[in-house]
């Protein structure tokens, strides 16, 4: 499952509007924390020119993303094994 995911998220940055990469990125990442780093990286690799943007802006949203889920993930593994 987690490979399906993870291939589905590369194919959907090259293939599908970055709105439908962002939503299946977004689920994806409660299984698969770091995975919104690295489609971020993919996506700057990609699509980033340096003379439009002096950040590479998916990557930095990838970031925040993945810490995100990081702490939701923390949150709701501490809430299911304390009770």
């Amino acid at each position: 499952m987690r490979v399906a995911l993870i291939s589905l998220a590369f194919i959907s940055t090259i293939l599908f509007p970055w709105q439908c990469t962002v939503l299946l990125v977004g689920i994806s990442s409660f299984f698969i924390p770091l995975l919104p780093i690295a489609i971020g990286i993919f996506a700057d690799t990609l699509y980033y020119t340096s003379k439009v943007s002096l950040v590479p802006l998916y990557t930095i949203c990838g970031v925040i993303i993945s810490g995100a889920m990081f702490l939701v993930r923390q949150r709701l593994q501490a809430g299911t094994i304390g009770k």
